[in-house]
């Protein structure tokens, strides 16, 4: 089980949108969950995501960037 950490960073590819990123900026639980800014490869908040981080990687195939 992945956790969440601040300034964590997602990619998915989203057939209506391209490229979506999501960042971390908050966490609860000692990482379990969190919350995640959604924008596109333009920087335009596209959502907010709060949950755990199990949830957030199922719900649209979200890849963790390796930094």
């Amino acid at each position: 089980m992945k956790r969440f950490s601040v300034g964590q960073k997602w990619v998915n590819e989203a057939a209506l949108y391209g490229t979506v990123l999501g960042e971390v900026i908050e966490i609860n639980n000692q990482g379990r969950q969190g919350t995640v800014v959604i924008t596109d490869d333009r920087g335009n908040v596209l959502d907010t995501f709060s949950g755990s981080a199990v949830t957030f990687q199922a719900s649209g195939e979200w890849q963790l960037i390796d930094e």
